[in-house]
């Protein structure tokens, strides 16, 4: 005779990139085995791997993690370690520079307890996908937000310029002027590389500001120390914020 199924409890959620409605299970002791593995690994590739192929299994919906904004699946992710493992994680905080707001030196360590369940994706009121690069002649690019696939592979020796500039190309949806629109998929690496090395600083800039106002996973957490007893207060950003992997 089989075993008994035990029945899991369902959850829903809004995805931040297009408010879409996603219902998912907690993951399982299944999935939290990928998840350990992935971190005694401690390969940056594997884990994010991991991550994708958990929000794959729990996810009730149709979802392509491959496919989602990293807020996106920063967000899910929160959101169902939560629901999996607890909604309260605690954060060791210490003073930046081991100094509080009045510049005294305090190198105590406070233990915050936070609350998953209130952290959210804040977005800019500036931020666009859409970028006019001349004015006169319509040129301009629709940018898709980056994912986890977006690794550049980038060999460790590029400057901030290089790396500017392979983001950019990377999340390039489109461009377009008055007359066409010219898909990424139509033209070479090399073509492309040299649309963006024949940009103005000034147009570059508003490029770069895509990346500098997209959606992100972001919390203030205000938290007064054990040792000075001084209140402090800080917007912590990202998964990797909230959990050590």
């Amino acid at each position: 005779m089989p075993l008994p199924k035990i029945n899991t409890p369902l959850f829903e959620l809004n995805l931040p990139s297009t408010g879409k409605s996603i219902k998912y299970r907690p993951f399982l002791v299944k999935e939290q085995k990928i998840l350990l593995l992935a971190m005694e690994s401690n390969d940056a590739k594997a884990i994010n791997n991991a991550i994708k192929q958990i929000i794959t299994n729990c996810a009730i919906d149709e979802i392509s993690a491959d496919d989602l904004p990293t807020f996106d699946l920063e967000y899910f992710f929160t959101k169902l370690r939560a629901k999996s493992i607890g909604e309260n994680v605690d954060l060791r905080m210490r003073h930046p520079n081991s100094k509080n707001k009045n510049g005294e030196s305090c190198d105590g360590e406070t233990s915050v307890k936070v609350d998953l369940m209130t952290i959210e994706v804040l977005k800019d009121d500036q931020h666009t996908d859409r970028i006019i690069l001349d004015e006169e002649t319509g040129i301009g690019v629709k940018m898709k937000y980056p994912t986890l696939n977006s690794d550049l592979n980038l060999k460790g020796d590029e400057s901030e310029l290089e790396i500017a500039a392979l983001s950019i190309a990377n999340a390039i949806d489109f461009v377009f002027d008055n007359e066409n629109v010219y898909k990424k998929e139509d033209q070479t690496a090399d073509e492309l590389n040299e649309f963006i090395d024949n940009l103005s600083q000034a147009q570059f800039e508003k490029l770069a500001k895509f990346f500098q106002t997209m959606p992100k996973l972001k919390h203030k957490i205000k938290w007064k120390c054990g040792k000075c007893k001084q209140e402090e207060e800080v917007v912590v950003e990202g998964m990797t914020s909230f959990f050590a992997f």
